[in-house]
Formats: C-alpha cells, sequence, structure tokens
C-alpha cells in the first residue's frame, strides 16, 4: 500500500495520543519522527500517561503535553475541547479520538501474528504500523534529538575531569532497584575490575539517585580512582551525549538502553526478565546477555515462579567476554534488520 499524500499546508495542529509507559514512549519516537517530517508545517500536542513528560518535554516537539491518568477523558476533554485539530492519531485504544473534533482520525492498533509477539521490536512494530499513511523512515532505529550545545558542555565535563579522546569510556547503568531481578553488586565488581585493568577504562556508574547498589559498587572495587557516580546526571539530553562518546554502555532493559542506542553507542545489554527481541538494544552494535532456560523470553508482568532463575545465572564473565568483543573486535552485531 502506498503511503497517502496529505499536503502539510492543509494540517494546522495534530494531536497524538501516546503510551502510559514511559519505555514504549521512547519506543514511539521514531513514528512520531517520521509523522513530523511528512507534516513539517503543523503543530503537535500529545496525551501521554504519568512520568512519559520527562521524555516529551526534552525532546522539544510538542506545543502542550497533556499527562493524564488511566480514567480522565474529562480532563483531556478540558484541555482539547478548544482545539479543532485537523489530525488525531491514536496509537493505544483510548476515547480521546471519539472526543475530540478533528478532520481526519487514524487508530494504529496493532493485529499481531504469534511470532511477532516474541521476535518483532516494538518500534519497528509502531513504524509498520503508519507505513501506509505516513510512509517508510529510511532506517529503522531510535531516536533522541540533542544539540551541538549538548554535546560541548559534554566535551567541556570530560575536559575537566581529565579525560582525552584516547580514554575508554564505559557507562554502566545498575538497573531499578524496584525491579526483582536485579544483578548482585558482586558481579558488577568483578566486571568493572577487569575491564579497567585490560583497558584501563574510566568507569561511569548510571542509576537511581543514592544509589546503595552504586556506593556498594564503589566500595568494593579495588579501582575506585577509575570510577565514577554519575546517579545524579538525569537530564536526558545530557545523558545522551554523554553516551555519544562513551566506547561501551553495559545495562539492562529500559530508557538508559534506548538513549544509548539512539547514540549508536555500542552496547551489551543484561536480560533477566523479559523480551530482548521486543525491548533489547536496535540499530547499534549490540550484544544481548540472558540464560538459556526454557521460559526465556517471558512476559515481565507476570510474577517469576522461578525466583528469577534467569538474572542470577547470568556470571561476570559472561558479560566480560561480550564487552571484549565490541571492545577488541568491532563486529556489527545486528539482531534486527
Amino acid at each position: 500500500m502506498c503511503a497517502e499524500n496529505y499536503a502539510i499546508d492543509k494540517l494546522e495542529r495534530i494531536l497524538i495520543v501516546g503510551s502510559s509507559n514511559p519505555e514504549i514512549t521512547f519506543l514511539l519516537l521514531p513514528a512520531i519522527k517520521q509523522i513530523r517530517e511528512q507534516n513539517r508545517n503543523s503543530k503537535f500536542d500529545i496525551v501521554a500517561g504519568t512520568g512519559c513528560e520527562k521524555i516529551l518535554k526534552e525532546t522539544g516537539w510538542f506545543e502542550r503535553i497533556i499527562i493524564c491518568g488511566k480514567f480522565s477523558p474529562i480532563k483531556i476533554y478540558r484541555n482539547t475541547c478548544r482545539e479543532k485539530y485537523k489530525m488525531v492519531i491514536a496509537f493505544r485504544p483510548s476515547i480521546i479520538p471519539y472526543i475530540v473534533r478533528a478532520e481526519k482520525k487514524f487508530i494504529f492498533l496493532p493485529n499481531r501474528l504469534f511470532t511477532d509477539r516474541f521476535f518483532t521490536h516494538e518500534s519497528v512494530k509502531y513504524l509498520k504500523l503508519i507505513e501506509p499513511v505516513f510512509g517508510k523512515p529510511k532506517e529503522n532505529e531510535l531516536y533522541f534529538p540533542i544539540s551541538e550545545s549538548d554535546r560541548e558542555k559534554m566535551k567541556e565535563f570530560l575536559k575537566s575531569n581529565n579525560i582525552t579522546g584516547s580514554t575508554t569510556i564505559i557507562a554502566i547503568h545498575t538497573g531499578d532497584s524496584k525491579t526483582p531481578d536485579q544483578w548482585d553488586a558482586s558481579n558488577y565488581v568483578k566486571l568493572i575490575d577487569v575491564l579497567i585493568d585490560e583497558y584501563n577504562a574510566k568507569v561511569f556508574l548510571f542509576g537511581e539517585i543514592h544509589s546503595s547498589l552504586i556506593k556498594e559498587i564503589i566500595a568494593d572495587s579495588k579501582h575506585k580512582d577509575s570510577i565514577r557516580d554519575m546517579s545524579e546526571m538525569i537530564n536526558l539530553r545530557e545523558i545522551a551525549a554523554f553516551l555519544s562518546r562513551t566506547n561501551l554502555a553495559i545495562t539492562r532493559d529500559g530508557i538508559f538502553l534506548y538513549i544509548a542506542c539512539s547514540m549508536k553507542t555500542p552496547v551489551v545489554s543484561i536480560f533477566g526478565a523479559g523480551n530482548p527481541y521486543r525491548f533489547g538494544p536496535i540499530g547499534t552494535r549490540y550484544i544481548n546477555i540472558h540464560a538459556q532456560i526454557d521460559c526465556f523470553p517471558c512476559d515481565k508482568k507476570r510474577p517469576c515462579k522461578r525466583n528469577y532463575r534467569c538474572i542470577k545465572s547470568i556470571e561476570p564473565e559472561n558479560v566480560i567476554e561480550a564487552s571484549r568483543l565490541i571492545l577488541d573486535e568491532g563486529k556489527q552485531l545486528f539482531l534486527f534488520e
């Protein structure tokens, strides 16, 4: 099916109904970027869930970001009733397209085959949904906008920390302490000590602010002077600019992983519960580390009946070897094309 050609001068304002999940919101950005490129003279509003505002605000794409809970159609109507949109685009089941005035309404609901549920990346799924209307992008890749000034600020930061262009920088995100499938601090310590010994690397640890896990890792490492706690860096554009200079990102799933992919930073992703085919890295050089057990990949939303044996069976040596492959060989390793 060919993409329909909507003249940009006919589109004044577009409303997008996005996700209520911050991670899914990030995976929607390539599709929203494609829609914006096809309608460059239009202004965009977006409806999204709590926790998504930080990501959406950093893009600078939207006139209004309407944050609402699951059951707040009245609030949405009050925020949109004065507008007559030329187009409403919904990426999830919602009453919004039916209560908002718009000339054109598109509701993109995935109709997935069994294999698609496991092996199609979420960002690719959204791009395929909009392709018949808004066309196909040149690349299936994640996207997050940063400016030259963001990059210059990060260069100054690295310079102030005596980091030169030849320094090997490794960024590690330790994950969310609220999730039950945590990798032990002792594993991170073994990993970091080996990488610093072999590559004379500088290691920057990202995670929750005042993370006790990060403090424990630094305290137990024999290379404390080569490790820096970066948990207080919470601005997404600053993180993206930092990752654009990073030689390797080692991370769990989540927004940090997707920012690394957006910056084309080589990635080693450590997967416990979850599905790296759908929610893993894409568009950059990467290696996924996961357990070879019969319940992989799993639905992370359901309680684990095996006490998260998946993450506990991943040894530091597995991650060290994957890191060596990327740092030494630089081979292109793509799961999704």
